[in-house]
């Protein structure tokens, strides 16, 4: 099964045809919306036909990976179920579908499979560091899980089996962890843009802050690694928090939210006595 298409060439796509070129997998074809974007991927990529034909993208290859967005998923499906598939190896790299969603092409003779890599991906990359020790949520056909596994080992991954009904939850998890980490960050910097702290300096300052909790939370688990006013049951700095906060009704409902959450993991913990418990959850309501 070393012979590859990606059909979605896009930051997932490109980076992962790139790493598994380097893994012994010959990439056959990379199929983008537009020809150049097909070109610059296998540029890349180092090999492979760019088309903008998904059919004949797959014509000659083994195992197909779908990198597409999620919402394109089931047109690309439409396109190929009428195809011959016998044999062929299909997975799709969504995080939230199953692979329920490749039905059609199983009963065109492929065995079928979803391939989640547990990352973010911000561009087109030559970085097969970028697939080292982390972890791909993978479901599918009894018969496709070996060879996912296979590819997951490759590229230097870790995989574990998911249930089909159990993927919004799990990307959901992924969702939060990742791009709302992003967002908390920005509300964080942009308070201290309104404590007057330079542009320049404000991710300096958080970055430091946010990658030691980080650590933390590797080496003492959730629980283990929160500090801070909820966990110290600090009602006075909670106070002033809550206060400045008033101005900016929404950054303040967010706060609010975030530190009953505190508040639950440091109950967890049993951090704190049941009347610093009470006192802080009537300041918070």
């Amino acid at each position: 099964m070393k012979k590859a298409a990606i059909i979605g060439a896009g930051r997932l796509g490109t980076t992962l045809g790139y790493s598994l070129s380097q893994q012994g997998f010959h990439i056959t074809a990379a199929s983008c919306r537009s020809l150049p974007s097909a070109r610059e991927s296998v540029d890349i990529i180092g090999e492979g036909t760019p088309v903008t034909d998904n059919k004949k993208a797959v014509k000659n290859a083994e195992t197909v990976i779908l990198s597409v967005p999620d919402d394109s998923i089931k047109d690309v499906v439409k396109e190929l179920s009428p195809l011959d598939l016998n044999k062929k190896f299909i997975f799709h790299c969504s995080g939230i579908l199953s692979s329920r969603i490749l039905l059609p092409l199983r009963k065109s003779g492929a065995v079928t499979a979803s391939l989640h890599p547990v990352q973010s991906f911000p561009k087109k990359s030559r970085n097969p560091g970028l697939f080292k020790h982390i972890y791909f949520g993978i479901e599918g056909d009894e018969e496709a899980l070996p060879l996912a596994k296979i590819l997951v080992k490759k590229l230097g991954g870790r995989s574990f089996i998911l249930e089909p009904d159990d993927k919004p939850l799990y990307h959901t998890a992924c969702t939060i962890a990742s791009n709302y980490l992003t967002v908390l960050m920005g509300l964080s910097e942009s308070l201290l843009g309104k404590a007057g702290v330079s542009k320049k300096l404000r991710i300096k300052i958080l970055l430091p802050l946010v990658k030691g909790t980080l650590d933390n939370i590797e080496r003492n688990s959730i629980s283990g690694s929160l500090t801070g006013p909820v966990s110290r049951g600090d009602l006075d700095t909670l106070t002033s928090h809550l206060k400045c906060l008033e101005t900016h009704p929404s950054l303040l409902r967010i706060y609010k939210d975030l530190a009953t959450k505190a508040l639950e993991i440091a109950g967890r913990e049993q951090h704190l006595s049941p009347n610093k418990t009470r006192k802080i959850k009537a300041l918070l309501e």
